[in-house]
C-alpha cells in the first residue's frame, strides 16, 4: 500500500497533469487515473470493478505531501493490488514524487 507521496516543488495540479500524461502512454493508463477533489488526491482503478484510494493533500513550502486517508478496493482488484501499486509508484517517482510504501 502506498502510505504517502511527496513532491518537493510545484503544484498538485501540475503534478497530476504530468502523471496523467505519463499514464496515457502505458497499459496502466487504461485502468488508472489520478484526480484532485478539494483537498484530496484520488487514484481510481476501473476495470472489472472500481477501486479508489484517497490521499489527503497537504501543501508545503515548495511542494506538497499526500497521505493515505481511505480506500475502497473492489474484490476483483485485491489480487492485483500489489502489482498495480508497484507500477503506479514507478510512475509517481518518474514524475518527481518520493513514495513511501
Amino acid at each position: 500500500m502506498i502510505k504517502s507521496f511527496s513532491v518537493s516543488s510545484g503544484s498538485a495540479n501540475d503534478f497530476i497533469q504530468k502523471v496523467t500524461d505519463s499514464l496515457s502512454g502505458r497499459e496502466l493508463g487504461k485502468i488508472a487515473s489520478v484526480s484532485l477533489s478539494g483537498e484530496n488526491v484520488i487514484i481510481t482503478f476501473s476495470k472489472l470493478g472500481k477501486s479508489e484510494v484517497i490521499f489527503n493533500l497537504n501543501k508545503e513550502t515548495n511542494g506538497f505531501k499526500c497521505t493515505h486517508l481511505s480506500e475502497k478496493i473492489s474484490f476483483t482488484h485485491k489480487a492485483f493490488r500489489s502489482d498495480i501499486e508497484g507500477k503506479l509508484s514507478k510512475v509517481l517517482e518518474s514524475n518527481g514524487a518520493k513514495v513511501e510504501i
